[in-house]
C-alpha cells in the first residue's frame, strides 16, 4: 500500500478556465431540444459556474481529509479511500461507483455510514468503508496501464479487500458498481456476505413475453431507453478512442457529455441543482479532466459490447441481495424478473423519488437501506 494525497498544479486549473473562456457553444434550436441533449442555457450556466465559482482547491481539500492509498497488484495501481468508523462494532463495506461517477459521489453518504449516531441515525450499524476509484478512472488512471473488463475489476477488488485483511464484508454498488458487486459475490460468496444494489444489471433483451403488468411496463420503458437513451453505450462500446480524443481536447466537450447524464438520470423537475450539489458534480467532472481518464473509463463498455452478459439465469447470484429502487433510475426491473437472476433477495425497498446517482440524490435513504439490508443478513 502507498499513501496518497492529491496535489494539483494550479496551472492545470488556470489552463482549464482559460480553455472554457476560449471555447464557444452555439444556441441552436433552443425551443426544440428538450430531448436532444443538454441545452445551451443549462450548459452555459454550468460552464460559467465552473469557471467563476467552483473551487477545485476546496474539493481537493475535502478529498484529502480522507485517508487515501494506492493498492498495486500485477501491475494495476488502484486509488482508494479508506475511512474507518470511530465505533468498535463497525463492519467492512466496499462502495463501488459507476460511470460517469467517481469517489466524489459518495461524500455525503460517508458520514452517515461511518458515524450514524452523530447524524441522528440511532440504532444504525456503523461501517468501515473502502471506496476505490475504478481501475483506469480518476487517480487510478495511468496511460501505460492495461485496461480491465468488469470481471477483471471484480477479481482485483476481491484481492484488494483480502489485502486489507477482511475475510468477510459487504458490497454496495450502482451502475457499473452493481455489475462488479454481483460478479464479486458470484466469484467469492464466502467473503462477500451480501450485496446491496441501487441498479439491477439484468440483460436487456426485448425478445421476452411479459408475464404480468409490471413486466409489460418494464419492457416498454426498456424499449424507450434502448431507442432514445443508449447512444452513449454504442459510442463507448464501439469507438471509445475516437470519442475520448474529442472529450480530452476540450473541457467544454467533457462537461457537456457528462453533465447531460446528470440531467437525464437524476430525478428533478428542471432544477437539477436543487437535488444535487453542483460543486460535487463539477468535482467529479474536474477529476475526469485533470487525470485525462475519460477514454479509459469507457473500456468496460467496449469489452461488454464484445462478450456475454456477466449476469445470467444459468448462473444466478445466490448471495444475499438487497435492492433500493428509485423511480428515475435508468430502468427498474420488477421483482418477478430480478428473482430469476438473484435468488436470495432479502430486501426490496421502493422509494417515491430519486434516480441514478442515489448516493448524491438520496444519501439518507440509501444509508438507511444499506443498514436495513445488513441487519437482515448479519
Amino acid at each position: 500500500m502507498e499513501k496518497f494525497v492529491s496535489v494539483t498544479n494550479p496551472k492545470v486549473i488556470e489552463n482549464l478556465k482559460l480553455q472554457i473562456s476560449n471555447s464557444r457553444i452555439i444556441d441552436w434550436a433552443s425551443d426544440f431540444n428538450k430531448d436532444a441533449g443538454i441545452s445551451y442555457n443549462r450548459l452555459a450556466y454550468i460552464l460559467d459556474y465552473w469557471k467563476n465559482k467552483f473551487s477545485w482547491e476546496k474539493s481537493e481539500k475535502e478529498l484529502n481529509s480522507f485517508n487515501q492509498f494506492y493498492f498495486i497488484d500485477e501491475g494495476i495501481k488502484t486509488h482508494f479511500l479508506y475511512i474507518k468508523s470511530p465505533k468498535k462494532n463497525a463492519l467492512p463495506l466496499l462502495l463501488i461507483h459507476g460511470w460517469p461517477g467517481s469517489i466524489f459521489e459518495f461524500f455525503d453518504l460517508i458520514p452517515l455510514l461511518t458515524n450514524p449516531k452523530d447524524h441522528n441515525l440511532l440504532g444504525c450499524q456503523p461501517f468501515d468503508i473502502v471506496i476505490p476509484s475504478l481501475p483506469n478512472v480518476g487517480f487510478s488512471f495511468f496511460t501505460d496501464q492495461k485496461p480491465m473488463d468488469l470481471v477483471e475489476i471484480s477479481n482485483h477488488f476481491l484481492i484488494l479487500m483480502k489485502n486489507l485483511g477482511y475475510e468477510n464484508y459487504f458490497v454496495q454498488g450502482g451502475d457499473l458498481g452493481s455489475f462488479i458487486a454481483s460478479i464479486m459475490s458470484k466469484n467469492d460468496s464466502k467473503s462477500v456476505k451480501g450485496i446491496h444494489l441501487n441498479l439491477l444489471p439484468l440483460p436487456r433483451g426485448l425478445d421476452k413475453m411479459p408475464n404480468n403488468n409490471e413486466e409489460k411496463i418494464y419492457y416498454q420503458k426498456l424499449k424507450n431507453f434502448l431507442q432514445f437513451e443508449s447512444g452513449y453505450q454504442q459510442l463507448q462500446g464501439t469507438k471509445p478512442f475516437t470519442l475520448a480524443h474529442a472529450l480530452n481536447a476540450s473541457p467544454v466537450s467533457l462537461c457537456s457529455y457528462i453533465s447531460e447524464k446528470f440531467y437525464t438520470w437524476i430525478d428533478h423537475d428542471g432544477d437539477l441543482f436543487s437535488k444535487i450539489d453542483i460543486d460535487k458534480m463539477l468535482a467529479n467532472i474536474t477529476l475526469y479532466w485533470i487525470t485525462g481518464c475519460i477514454g479509459a473509463s469507457f473500456w468496460p463498455y467496449y469489452i461488454r459490447h464484445r462478450s456475454d452478459w456477466p449476469i445470467s439465469k444459468d448462473e444466478p447470484i445466490l448471495s444475499p441481495m438487497g435492492y433500493s429502487e428509485f423511480p428515475k433510475e435508468i430502468f427498474s426491473p420488477p421483482l418477478s424478473l430480478a428473482s430469476q437472476y438473484y435468488q436470495n433477495i432479502v430486501m426490496w425497498s421502493s422509494h417515491k423519488s430519486g434516480g441514478h446517482f442515489a448516493a448524491m440524490e438520496k444519501p439518507l435513504e440509501l444509508a438507511l437501506d444499506i443498514n436495513n439490508f445488513v441487519k437482515k443478513v448479519y
